[in-house]
C-alpha cells in the first residue's frame, strides 16, 4: 500500500483526537477542518498532505469569504498538526526545514485576525430574480432555486437522495417510489421538505446538526419541472449532470459561473468574492436575519450550525431535535422566504 493511499487525516484523528480529553464539539471542529481541507485539495491533483503554497493561498481566500479570519486560522492550525506529524514520522518526503503552513500564517497574518467574514458583492432581490428567470435549462434552474432557498452547501446539494425529499405532486411521488422518495424517518408526517443529514451521518456534508428544511411553492414547482424530465438511470441522487452523473462541487460551480459571470465576477485579486454557489448560503442567512428578523437560533437551525450540547447520531435523538426546531420555523419560513416571481 502506498503512503498516498492512506487517509492520514483520519489516521491522525483516531490516534490523537478521538480519545483526547476535550469536549465532543472540539473534536468535531478537528474533523470539520480536516474534511474542509481534503475537499479543497480533492480537485488539485495533489495529495492533501502535500500542498503547495498556492493551495494554501486559495484555501485561505476562499474561506475568508464565508467565515472570520480567526476561524480560518483555527482550521489551518488543525491541518498543520497533521503536516508536522508526518514530518516527524518521515511518512512522506516532507522537508524538515520547511513548513508552508507557517509561511501562509505569516502572509495572511492580518486577515487571519479578523472577526468578520469578507463582504459579499452587493446583490439585490431584483438581481436574483432577473438572473434566475433567465436560466432556461430546467435542471440548472432547479438546482439554483433549491440552493438559494435552502442555503445548502454544494456538497450537501449533491448528496441529496430521493428518500430525503418529499413533494406534494402525485406524478413525481409515484414515478420515484421505486427509488424511495420521501421515505426517510426524519420526514415522517412532513410534506414539501428536504432532510440534510449532518457530517457524521453523510460523508461530504459539513453541517454539525441534522436539518429538515421546508420547500416553498416556488422551489417545489422548480423541482417538479426537473423531476418530470430527469433521466431514469436508477441513481437515487436528486440532481444529475447532463451526462447522468450526480452533480458535485465542480459541476455546480460551472452552473453558477455560467449564469452569474461576468456580471457578478470579480477580478483575479478578489475573485473569491465573485458570486459562486456558496453565495446562496450567505444570501439565505442574510435574508432571514436582516430582512425578516428571524431569531438567531432559527437561522442556525436552517444552516445546520451547532446549538447546545452534542446530540449524537442516534435516530431518535436526531428526530427529536429536528421536529422541535422544524415546528418552530416552518410557518415563518414559508411565509417569509424571498419570492423569485417564478
Amino acid at each position: 500500500m502506498q503512503a498516498t493511499d492512506v487517509d492520514w487525516f483520519d489516521h491522525y484523528y483516531e490516534k490523537f483526537i478521538a480519545n483526547k480529553d476535550i469536549v465532543q464539539e472540539s473534536k468535531d471542529d478537528y474533523r470539520l477542518s480536516f474534511d474542509d481541507w481534503k475537499e479543497h485539495m480533492s480537485g488539485t491533483g495533489r495529495h492533501p498532505t502535500l500542498p503547495a503554497e498556492s493551495h494554501l493561498d486559495s484555501f485561505i481566500m476562499e474561506k475568508l469569504v464565508s467565515m472570520s479570519g480567526e476561524r480560518v486560522r483555527v482550521k489551518l492550525n488543525h491541518v498543520k498538526l497533521v503536516y508536522e506529524w508526518m514530518q516527524r514520522e518521515n511518512r512522506l518526503p516532507h522537508p524538515a526545514d520547511h513548513n508552508p503552513f507557517y509561511d501562509a500564517l505569516d502572509r495572511y497574518e492580518s486577515q487571519l485576525k479578523s472577526k468578520e467574514a469578507k463582504d459579499f458583492p452587493k446583490v439585490t432581490i431584483e438581481d436574483i430574480r432577473r438572473v434566475v428567470k433567465s436560466i432556461k435549462h430546467v435542471g440548472e434552474r432547479a438546482m439554483t432555486v433549491f440552493q438559494l432557498k435552502t442555503g445548502v452547501r454544494s456538497s450537501e446539494l449533491g448528496n441529496v437522495r430521493f428518500p430525503e425529499i418529499t413533494l406534494t405532486n402525485h406524478d413525481v411521488m409515484d414515478h420515484y417510489e421505486p427509488l424511495g422518495i420521501g421515505t426517510s424517518d426524519q420526514l415522517d408526517g412532513i410534506e414539501n421538505a428536504v432532510y440534510i443529514p449532518p457530517h457524521k451521518v453523510r460523508k461530504g456534508n459539513k453541517r454539525t446538526r441534522p436539518t429538515v428544511i421546508p420547500i416553498d411553492d416556488e422551489t417545489r414547482k422548480a423541482l417538479v419541472d426537473w423531476l418530470l424530465i430527469r433521466p431514469d438511470n436508477g441513481d437515487d441522487h436528486l440532481f444529475l449532470t447532463q451526462k447522468g452523473k450526480p452533480v458535485d462541487k465542480s459541476s455546480l460551480r460551472y452552473v453558477w459561473e455560467k449564469h452569474w459571470h461576468p456580471e457578478f465576477e470579480y477580478g483575479d485579486e478578489d475573485k473569491y468574492r465573485s458570486i459562486v454557489p456558496h453565495y446562496s448560503r450567505h444570501w439565505m442567512s442574510s435574508w432571514f436575519r436582516a430582512e425578516k428578523d428571524f431569531p438567531e437560533p432559527w437561522v442556525q437551525y436552517l444552516r445546520g450550525d451547532k446549538q447546545g450540547p452534542d446530540i449524537g447520531t442516534r435516530r431518535s435523538a436526531m428526530h427529536r431535535y429536528i421536529h422541535m426546531h422544524y415546528e418552530q420555523v416552518e410557518d415563518s419560513y414559508r411565509r417569509d422566504v424571498f419570492p423569485l416571481g417564478l
